[in-house]
């Protein structure tokens, strides 16, 4: 228990100190898995959607990130839109994050401040998992676009690694010379931000990420970008 952090000596209470629940994460059985999907199966279709999109991100998120993505239109053609910010529905995500807050009463998420937490990690996994296998690319890539569409210029900053990560999730299903490029620019945007905080093995990550969405003849037609990208990554 020591050596995985579960038991800790408190030098405010000089005592040690067990982690109930990180211990609890680890040994939580699959069977409470299948539990929290059935519950979840058994809630209105648009608080199930909103459960899945938010287990997209991970065990929490602010109230201002989810209305920024919680939206029903999932399985659409990335291809067929555009990069341009757009304001129109505001309301649609609004009365989605009514539909999550019906999970707060049945006990599967907690709001705590301005975030949205799932009670526990195994109730993520589960909703995680009632999105099939080959569709998971497309959610984590539909709520990436939905967040950079959808966040005001003055507060991109605020969710670019958020939004990066979730396209990046998704960028095996971009087919797009031209999107491929604004994700690329994206990418370095981020790795950028990323080494400005010492977070050195995210901004290594954001920059190798940028590179692979590069066209073979890159150097030619985005010099610029690559030279960038290699640079920070070197």
């Amino acid at each position: 228990l020591c050596d995985r952090g579960l038991l800790q000596w408190s030098s405010v209470s000089n005592s040690w100190e067990i982690q109930i629940q990180s211990i609890e994460a680890e040994y939580v059985p699959d069977d409470a898995v299948r539990m929290f999907k059935r519950k979840i199966l058994q809630l209105p279709v648009k608080t199930q959607l909103a459960l899945k999109l938010m287990s997209c991100v991970g065990s929490s998120c602010s109230e201002y990130t989810l209305l920024l993505f919680l939206e029903e239109k999932i399985t659409i053609n990335i291809e067929e839109e555009g990069m341009t910010k757009r304001t129109d529905k505001q309301g649609q995500r609004s009365e989605m994050l009514l539909f999550l807050n019906l999970a707060i009463h049945e006990g599967l998420v907690k709001k705590e401040g301005i975030n949205y937490n799932f009670i526990h990690d195994q109730v993520q996994h589960a909703a995680y998992l009632l999105i099939p296998k080959e569709e998971k690319h497309l959610w984590h890539l539909r709520v990436g676009y939905n967040i950079w569409l959808n966040v005001p210029e003055k507060d991109e900053d605020k969710v670019i690694f958020i939004a990066v990560d979730q396209m990046n999730h998704g960028m095996s299903l971009i087919e797009s010379e031209d999107k491929k490029i604004r994700l690329a620019k994206l990418n370095l945007r981020a790795g950028v931000k990323a080494m400005s905080l010492s977070t050195f093995s995210s901004c290594a990550s954001y920059f190798s990420n940028g590179i692979k969405l590069l066209s073979l003849d890159h150097w030619e037609n985005n010099y610029e970008l690559s030279l960038h990208l290699h640079n920070y990554y070197a």
